[in-house]
């Protein structure tokens, strides 16, 4: 009983940590932006995805399959850890407009 409240306390106080990503296409330049309140889940279905040669974004499927898992990156391109009297929808507000600042610094024909 004491180890469950240690894990849920160990819960209650991990840190969130959301940013903003872009998955590119190696072959063309090509890039997919956009932000997410959990990061390391990005990155781990990025990562599945290419084990399992599924796309991880409709908008990448003809070049996923034409190219191959191989062909894309993953980079994130900021991190942010959610303030602890900070909301969620507040997090996410956040991170959206990070995500816009980010979008307006890169090559907007270049975008998926």
């Amino acid at each position: 009983m004491k180890r469950r409240k240690e894990i849920q306390q160990a819960y209650k106080e991990r840190k969130i940590v959301g940013g903003v990503y872009t998955i590119t296409n190696k072959q063309t330049g090509q890039y997919l932006i956009a932000h997410t309140a959990n990061l390391r889940s990005a990155q781990n279905h990025f990562q599945f995805a290419v084990a399992t040669g599924s796309t991880v974004h409709p908008r990448l499927q003809k070049d996923w399959n034409e190219l191959g898992a191989q062909a894309f990156t993953f980079k994130i391109l900021e991190e942010v850890e959610q303030k602890p009297d900070q909301s969620s929808a507040a997090f996410m507000d956040d991170l959206r407009t990070l995500e816009e600042l980010w979008r307006a610094n890169l090559d907007a024909t270049k975008a998926y």
